[in-house]
């Protein structure tokens, strides 16, 4: 079983002199800035049970500016040692979105593991889902996951999600972490997300390995 926390602070945030920073929380004057992220992975022989939250929240000037809940619940199942099913339910909030605010995802498909080594992982997963947002409709998706590990202490990893539908989806998550110790990890992140209107997010990761 793994269990990771991630606690991210914006790097924008950082910047900025005579900050008063707490874990994971960020203020200045009158802007607040938050972003965290929970990885639970758990793996029983054939079966695998992923987990995903991400939570940005952000004001400035005193207004709110971003609240962003996005959260991911993946099983898999081994087929063979490179191929597995999957089936996956996906909730994505932005209370700034235009026409809706709240993204539904409930899918099943196929995954195979292209590269699975200690030095490069790729795989790829492809499903038909249901979405629900502005209407209900039948959607593809596809995600695409890279990683690569420059030594024992220095990776890179790329998860690139598409979804099809009245309103195209497009998420692209890339994180550059750097290992303090085996509990303790500090890294890069970008999430880049294009829905209706598009949005980047940049921050610093502090992770914790519970």
């Amino acid at each position: 079983m793994k269990y990771i926390l991630t606690i991210i602070t914006l790097f924008t945030a950082i910047l900025i002199a005579d900050t008063t920073a707490n874990v994971g929380l960020t203020l200045i004057d009158s802007d607040v800035s938050f972003s965290g992220k929970i990885k639970h992975i758990i793996d029983r022989g054939k079966w695998t049970s992923n987990f995903d939250t991400t939570y940005t929240y952000k004001t400035s000037d005193g207004k709110e500016k971003t609240n962003d809940l996005y959260f991911q619940y993946k099983e898999q199942y081994e087929l063979t040692e490179k191929s597995y099913a999957l089936g996956i339910a996906q909730f994505d909030y932005d209370k700034f979105r235009k026409d809706y605010d709240l993204r539904t995802v409930l899918g099943a498909g196929y995954g195979y593991k292209f590269i699975d080594t200690e030095t490069w992982k790729l795989s790829n997963e492809t499903s038909l889902a249901y979405l629900q947002s502005s209407g209900n409709e039948l959607i593809v998706r596809n995600n695409l996951g890279v990683s690569y590990n420059f030594s024992e202490k220095l990776s890179i990893t790329n998860n690139l999600l598409f979804e099809s539908g009245k309103d195209m989806y497009l998420r692209n998550a890339t994180s550059l972490m750097y290992k303090l110790s085996d509990k303790i990890s500090v890294g890069l992140n970008n999430t880049y997300t294009d829905n209706v209107t598009s949005k980047n997010i940049f921050t610093i990761n502090l992770g914790v390995k519970l």
